[in-house]
């Protein structure tokens, strides 16, 4: 299993929506683990696990 940290642009307005909508997500065998709100350039990180870097990058 490979786990990575992604970083999200959203829009203000979305921002405590998605923290509720996007965990436990799946993509192409890739599951969403975790999804916090940050500060700076960024407004969330997600921890994602999947089974290869290939479904990480998908």
């Amino acid at each position: 299993m490979i786990q990575a940290y992604v970083l999200i642009e959203a829009e203000p307005t979305r921002v405590q929506d998605l923290i509720k909508e996007l965990p436990g997500i799946e993509l192409e065998g890739s599951v969403i683990k975790q999804i916090h709100a940050v500060t700076g350039r960024y407004d969330l990180i997600a921890f994602v696990e999947g089974p290869d870097l290939q479904s990480l990058g998908n």
